[in-house]
């Protein structure tokens, strides 16, 4: 393990047990830091507003861009939550991931270093699928206005690494992660349609920033709990 690896596992388990520290949320709603040269991740402004927004039960976290970071951070987090929620950026509309690949895109990382090793996880399946039904959240959240479809391609980078560790960590650990999702989000500043044409008229389009974020991350958890795939806040709790 170079220097530089070594400096992420130890930043990681510092930023864990100090997350640990203050006291394990129900629910964690993670999102990468900066990458590609912007100076803000539209996956961290959201995580960071949802668990404004819900601050009882949800915890934020920041995922480094650095390849491995995505299982040191979930294998660091003890107790598990009962809900893991990540974000990821970089599609033209919101996108629910539910197809992860054992395997790395051979790209470098915010340290400027290729992956080590090929595989997410060595000796494990080469594929693991999302076993929520999540194409009713999809319509549910366009029909609120929010373009969202169901994708099966999570682009072999972090993000696909992230979604891959949530679902291996997943099916070790069934008892505690009971729901993880992985939805991709546009880049900060991107115009998007925020909601359907209707009867002829031309769609709503809109510029991201973190209020229309925010309104996603309560329309996301509205729609959770409606469909059944969120228990309540009392529920939660217990």
């Amino acid at each position: 393990m170079n220097a530089a690896r070594t400096f992420l596992c130890l930043a990681v388990i510092s930023l864990t047990s100090s997350f640990l520290q203050a006291g394990q949320p129900a629910i964690v709603v993670s999102g990468f830091e900066p990458f590609g040269g912007r100076d803000r991740n539209a996956s961290w402004t959201l995580a960071e507003a949802i668990a404004k927004a819900f601050p009882q039960d949800v915890r934020a976290l920041q995922i480094p861009v650095v390849w491995g970071a995505p299982l040191a951070a979930i294998n660091n987090a003890k107790p598990l939550p009962q809900v893991w929620i990540a974000f990821g950026e970089g599609t033209p509309e919101f996108q629910i991931e539910i197809l992860a690949h054992n395997q790395r895109g051979m790209y470098p990382d915010n340290q400027q270093t290729k992956p080590a090793t090929p595989d997410i996880v060595g000796n494990a399946a080469p594929i693991l699928k999302q076993q929520a039904q999540v194409a009713d959240l999809a319509a549910a959240l366009t029909q609120s206005g929010f373009p969202t479809h169901v994708s099966q391609s999570a682009g072999r980078y972090l993000c696909e690494e992230m979604l891959y560790s949530l679902l291996y960590a997943q099916q070790q650990h069934p008892e505690a992660l009971r729901l993880v999702l992985f939805i991709h989000v546009p880049t900060l500043k991107q115009s998007i349609t925020v909601s359907p044409a209707k009867e002829g008229k031309p769609a709503t389009r809109r510029r991201v920033d973190a209020e229309l974020l925010q309104a996603f991350g309560r329309q996301l958890f509205a729609s959770l709990r409606k469909l059944g795939l969120l228990a309540s806040e009392a529920d939660l709790k217990r």
